[in-house]
């Protein structure tokens, strides 16, 4: 339904963009009818969202001209074919060079799909861009493979526990999984050489299964710095290297259909939080023997990185997989936030539908006999 809102407000609060680049953020400048000009800024907000959820952002008007100003603007929300969807008008006066600063609360379709929200009937000026936010919604899906799969996770990680729970494929035992999923609390353990969460794996892929590693790696320079090289099963090792930048964006594995399920593309944008980023900038380096490794993601900007690697021993039981996808902080729906912080992490649908994904290529056709 659509809506028509008029604001009469001095001044809210100014707007100022964030210093990390992030493609939601998106400036502009219009012109309206009577020929004066003013700019229309969208604010920062999350990519990924839930059908029939709310976007909250701000938009900002600045009067650009000594002249006082009368802004009637519409904004709306169009879809990738580009049909209207959702729109609003925002009624304002601006006194000469005033900037006045607005709260926005836009329902998100109830449908999956890539949106923009944007000016309507927008006439540019100066070579400047049209200002656009462009979103993406997702219900996440478990395949018909995935639904044949348990998956057993220390009772320390609450959080995977959980959301093993919430989509009916936690084993109540290891002995009725056919993955181990260890999130970031485990790979801490590990890390540190904890014998328990060791034996565990050992004994997950002594029974064959497939043991996946979540934000797998430091994240930052400080603990890079000060973490030796890392035994592995396989006799194999993994020493982490500083990356030149961190990355937004990920391809998959095309052929991989159950990595690729419910995408609409092997590219994957940006998840909620952290700025979007979903790749440290570390990078890994393996040694060893007797270990075929393959990659199952890339990054975007350079492919020469692999941020998922799955490791199959030439002689030995059950498959490794290491994620340094950041995941931590995403997978959970009561984790809420406050406007205007894109650099906290949020939960997102995208990287629960990765999630679900991973864990189903995982799994080969002997243990789902």
């Amino acid at each position: 339904m659509f809506r028509i809102i008029t604001f009469r407000i001095i001044l809210l609060f100014i707007f100022s963009p964030a210093i990390f680049g992030i493609s939601g953020l998106a400036t502009g400048q219009t012109i309206s009818s009577e020929g004066k000009k003013y700019a229309v800024t969208f604010g920062e907000s999350y990519p990924n969202y839930l059908p029939g959820s709310s976007i909250r952002m701000s938009v900002t008007f600045k009067n650009n001209t000594p002249d006082y100003q009368t802004v009637n603007q519409e904004l709306i929300v169009v879809d990738s074919a580009g049909l209207k969807v959702w729109k609003t008008v925002i009624n304002l006066d601006l006194s000469s060079n005033q900037t006045m600063t607005l709260p926005l609360m836009i329902p998100v379709p109830k449908t999956s799909g890539s949106f923009t929200l944007k000016p309507g009937d927008v006439a540019i000026g100066n070579g400047e861009a049209n200002p656009s936010f462009d979103f993406k919604v997702i219900q996440p899906k478990k395949s018909s493979r995935l639904s044949k799969i348990l998956v057993h996770t220390p009772d320390s990680e609450v959080v995977l526990n959980a959301f093993l729970k919430s989509w009916d494929i936690k084993a109540p035992t290891i002995s009725w999984g056919q993955v181990l999923l260890l999130g970031k609390k485990s790979w801490t353990l590990f890390a540190a050489g904890d014998k328990e969460i060791s034996q565990l794996i050992d004994r997950a892929l002594k029974r064959e299964m497939s043991v996946i590693f979540l934000d797998f790696g430091p994240t930052d320079d400080e603990k890079m710095g000060n973490l030796p090289k890392i035994d592995l099963p396989f006799n194999v090792s993994v020493s982490f290297v500083k990356a030149a930048a961190p990355e937004q964006n990920f391809d998959l594995k095309a052929e991989n259909k159950e990595l690729t399920f419910d995408f609409s593309s092997n590219q994957v944008k940006m998840w909620n939080g952290y700025y979007g980023i979903t790749v440290p900038a570390v990078d890994m380096r393996f040694d060893g023997k007797g270990v075929k490794i393959n990659g199952f993601v890339t990054t975007g900007h350079h492919p020469f990185r692999y941020p998922v690697v799955e490791m199959v021993p030439l002689n030995g039981k059950g498959k490794l997989y290491i994620c340094q996808l950041l995941t931590d902080g995403r997978l959970d729906p009561a984790v809420k936030t406050t406007r205007n912080h894109p650099e906290l992490p949020a939960y997102d649908p995208v990287a629960v539908q990765f999630l679900l994904n991973l864990i189903s290529a995982t799994v080969g056709d002997n243990l789902l006999k």
